[in-house]
């Protein structure tokens, strides 16, 4: 019987992964199937990334018995790149051919589902359950995270940038959709926090604009095969100087964009930087020496996407006009009158607009 409820959720799970393009919430409904499925305690979906140190462990998902965690208790987990070799039982999930993993501790079974890509792991699904689940309901969690596999390589076909593997430019606007929705959500949490000594600073939504410092010299100096790899090589720090949930696009040319989630601002200044700070030390072959410059902005609900890029596009500019190879945010610049307030319609005034129409009839 619970094998006949299990392929029901499965097959209805299925039909809604079709209609989602969402990676986190696709995640999320994931791991929640999963957990309901195996009848487990508490379950974690890690992605799994190369890099230059070995495989490295994100959490991206996770769910307990009775309902998903919201997106910001992540925050706790989503910050963390582990060592795959870390943690023995992922490591031997993610080794063997069969890929899965288990472990009696104390009484509760802890277990490890590889999800794999082309025969290359790209994510291991962590679950603690009371008792060993049987066969046919390991079958239908096997096949649920299958087809996760093959619907994740669909969207990156549709999504990713050829060429950095960052997200393009049209999936921006959903992104921030989204990023509107976790900025609500911590304006809420800021306004509920008690004000006292022990008061954690407040966390927000960011938007950051970053400009390789003189790219066009690069592409006619060295080619556009090298302007490529510093294309390249710059979305590879990006990659590992930001979070998982954290959303980073190309956005065309040497521009990229980066969607940062729920910190304080003297955090988000410091990871600004310290990405900054990886592309200044970073050795490009051939080129050597590169820089970028990076302006941003705390993300306001209020306000459309364009409305954030330009005000963090204006930071950016200020950037390059004193000096490049910095960083600026907008508040900031405005505050000490480095750059000129936005004006707001309450600001404008009949004598304004008279003149504006002047000067259409001149």
């Amino acid at each position: 019987m619970r094998s006949e409820t299990a392929l029901l959720q499965l097959l209805k799970k299925l039909q809604s992964l079709e209609a989602s393009r969402d990676r986190q919430q696709i995640a999320e409904s994931v791991v929640v199937a999963a957990l309901e499925i195996l009848d487990a305690h508490s379950a974690l979906l890690h992605s799994v990334r190369p890099s230059p140190e070995g495989m490295l462990t994100i959490p991206c998902a996770w769910a307990v018995r009775g309902g998903i965690s919201s997106i910001t208790d992540m925050d706790s987990l989503d910050s963390e790149k582990n060592q795959l070799s870390a943690d023995p039982l992922l490591e031997v999930c993610a080794a063997t051919p069969d890929g899965i993993a288990a472990d009696d501790e104390g009484g509760t079974m802890r277990l490890a589902i590889a999800i794999r890509q082309h025969n290359t792991t790209v994510g291991i699904f962590d679950v603690q359950c009371a008792q060993e689940p049987s066969e046919p309901l390991l079958d239908c969690v096997r096949e649920l995270f299958s087809i996760y596999a093959e619907h994740l390589v669909l969207l990156d076909y549709a999504e990713l940038d050829t060429l950095t593997r960052l997200c393009n430019r049209k999936t921006f606007d959903e992104n921030f959709d989204r990023f509107i929705a976790i900025a609500e959500e911590a304006q809420r949490r800021n306004s509920e926090q008690p004000i006292g000594p022990d008061t954690l600073a407040p966390k927000f939504c960011w938007l950051g604009v970053v400009d390789i410092d003189k790219f066009k010299r690069i592409n006619d100096n060295f080619g556009h095969l090298f302007g490529d790899e510093v294309l390249i090589r710059v979305a590879d720090v990006m990659k590992k100087s930001f979070r998982g949930s954290d959303k980073l696009f190309r956005f065309g040319g040497e521009e990229f964009v980066v969607l940062l989630r729920h910190v304080s601002a003297y955090h988000a200044h410091m990871v600004f930087d310290r990405f900054r700070q990886a592309v200044a030390d970073h050795e490009f072959p051939q080129v050597g020496k590169v820089t970028c410059s990076l302006g941003y902005v705390q993300i306001d609900p209020s306000l459309t996407p364009a409305e954030m890029l330009s005000r963090a596009d204006e930071a950016l500019y200020f950037c390059k006009e004193n000096g490049r190879n910095q960083i600026a945010r907008y508040e900031i610049l405005i505050q000490k009158g480095l750059i000129a307030a936005p004006v707001t319609p309450a600001a404008i005034t009949n004598e304004d607009l008279q003149a504006d129409i002047d000067a259409l009839f001149d």
